[in-house]
């Protein structure tokens, strides 16, 4: 059903790792040295900062090697004191526990055939973490160190290390990344000169003309990144200010639409002076207008509508008789069927039989069934009256605005436009919640709309002599209405209205006493109890409901560092 959005449901802390849900911390720096031997080994000690805020066991570090290297010699240490490491595949667990405290654990391991050595240098080109790791790291720095002081280096740096490199003094390379997101890859390369490295077998080929085209090729991606970046800016921000304009124009249309219903509506309701509108829509279908929804607590307000038209007469504050069941509507007929022969027995039912029968969860299906009927009998009579503008035009452009709004949103995200794609789903979303929700009251909508809400502040006031000038039968409408808006005068009315009844049922007893109109015409209804119960218990009945309504419950990921590589960290 269009009114009816699918929320969206935070399955990823379903799904995470139990390592990572467990436990509540941070990583707050993260410094990593690769100091590179002449031999082609590469010696890495990485200095992790931990900030917890809760128990935990130890900390994680997930490395997988690039296809063709190992890794040996993994130790981990705080303030020199070793602690105990486990490996699984290729996550490493080092046990240190400890409860709400930031710590600072240094690794050590070394990279076996981490490089590569050609005709013209050697190359490190490595993947510390990449699209697997699930934690953002605040600060993270990694430096590259040759065997010695080096002076022809060539770097790069992909995606999160992009631009973040710098050449020291003595050749080494350092990428001050800065915070790095989970989910991000950010491979480093460094070449030198292949001279350091005397130990290692060159392959045939050179690795500089491969490393500085990857160079010039991420310029020029770079340079036509922004070309495209600055055209979807002006192209995209056009096409979202056009939107916002014709959203702003159609509900200033229909703004000044509802003002002059509202404003002809009000002056019908001032020269008709105090009145109760007369409808040959029915009490719960208007409800149904007011509110917007046929709830379960609406059925009470239903109920007293069938006790007022003598098809069913109040027996005491909580029992119910049916007397008469040849109802005209099919709405009436269904709410019968429903309280009188599957709650209740006998023709007769109880507020306790309701309480109890929606207690059992074995009754929900049975019950929901007969219910989700009523309220689409209920608003098929609603819908008869046509109390609502015919909007097609106005939805469609508000749909279209939508479709191509979520379509700019992608656009914006490609080109990392952050506060364009911002503007761009406000508008998507107004547009499209405007094209669902929407639906403006014609003339009569507002005329009725306005007349009850009218009688809602007249009861506010509870002035008798209006009360007194009204029919039975239009008091007992007005009761009918305070228990489906639930007004917060409806005690004090009530009272009012039982005394008006008490004086009719003496009225009708005694021959000899003059009948005013106010007590002739049509009514029908028997006595009616004290309905602030009626409604309490109906509205437990719901909540009986929602308790025993069924709910819905409802990872493996590949890397991203190159040559398959990658990791990232966490802890348990």
């Amino acid at each position: 059903m269009r009114w009816k959005l699918l929320s969206l449901v935070l399955l990823a802390f379903l799904v995470l790792p139990t390592t990572v849900r467990a436990v509540d911390f941070s990583i707050t720096d993260v410094q990593i040295n690769a100091q590179l031997q002449p031999d082609g080994t590469v010696q890495v000690h990485e200095r992790h900062t931990y900030d917890f805020d809760s128990e935990f066991n130890g900390i994680i570090r997930e490395i997988k090697p690039k296809k063709g290297a190992l890794i040996e010699e993994f130790t981990a240490y705080e303030k020199d004191k070793e602690l105990k490491v486990e490996k699984k595949n290729y996550e490493y667990r080092a046990y240190r526990k400890g409860d709400s405290e930031v710590i600072t654990v240094d690794l050590q391991y070394n990279i076996v055939h981490g490089m590569e050595k050609y005709e013209d240098g050697a190359q490190f080109y490595w993947p510390f973490f990449d699209q697997r790791n699930e934690t953002d790291y605040g600060n993270m720095t990694i430096t590259v160190v040759p065997p010695s002081t080096a002076s022809d280096v060539l770097f790069l740096g992909y995606d999160s290390a992009e631009k973040t490199g710098k050449v020291k003094e003595d050749g080494s390379v350092v990428f001050a990344m800065g915070t790095v997101y989970s989910g991000e890859n950010g491979d480093i390369r460094v070449v030198y000169e292949p001279s350091l490295f005397p130990d290692m077998n060159a392959r045939d080929g050179e690795i500089r003309p491969v490393v500085m085209e990857e160079q010039q090729r991420l310029a020029m991606e770079k340079a036509h990144f922004l070309a495209d970046q600055k055209r979807a800016a002006t192209i995209g921000g056009v096409s979202v200010a056009t939107g916002f304009l014709a959203v702003v124009l159609i509900g200033m249309f229909a703004n000044g639409r509802r003002k002059r219903h509202s404003k002809e509506a009000r002056y019908q309701i001032d020269s008709n002076g105090f009145y109760v509108p007369q409808s040959d829509m029915s009490m719960p279908a208007l409800l149904l207008f007011r509110r917007g929804t046929a709830t379960i607590e609406l059925m009470s307000a239903a109920l007293l509508d069938l006790v007022r038209k003598g098809h069913v007469k109040q027996l005491s504050d909580e029992e119910f008789e049916l007397v008469d069941a040849n109802v005209k509507l099919e709405h009436e007929k269904q709410l019968i069927q429903l309280l009188f022969y599957q709650v209740g027995e006998d023709k007769k039912f109880t507020l306790g039989q309701l309480k109890s029968y929606t207690k059992a969860k074995k009754n929900y299906e049975s019950f929901n069934l007969k219910f989700t009927m009523w309220q689409k009998l209920l608003k098929e009579e609603l819908d008869q009256y046509e109390l609502h503008e015919k909007t097609t035009t106005e939805r469609v452009v508000l749909s279209v605005i939508g479709l191509i709004g979520i379509g700019i949103v992608i656009y914006f995200l490609v080109y990392e436009l952050y506060l364009h794609m911002f503007m761009a789903i406000m508008l998507t979303l107004v547009a499209l919640a405007y094209a669902l929700f929407y639906r403006a009251h014609n003339y009569f909508g507002t005329l009725l709309s306005q007349e009850w809400h009218q009688v809602e502040k007249w009861m506010k006031e509870l002035d008798t002599k209006k009360w007194q000038s009204l029919s039975i039968d239009d008091r007992f409408r007005v009761l009918i209405y305070g228990v489906g808006v639930k007004h917060p005068e409806l005690d004090s009315y009530y009272k009012a209205f039982a005394d008006a009844q008490q004086q009719l049922k003496e009225n009708r007893t005694n021959p000899n006493e003059h009948h005013s109109s106010y007590y002739e015409g049509t009514y029908h209804g028997g006595m009616v109890y004290n309905p602030v119960f009626l409604t309490g218990s109906f509205s437990q009945a719901s909540s009986n409901v929602s308790a025993n309504t069924p709910s819905d419950d409802s990872s493996s990921s590949s890397g991203g560092g190159t040559g398959g590589g990658g990791g990232g960290s966490g802890a348990f």
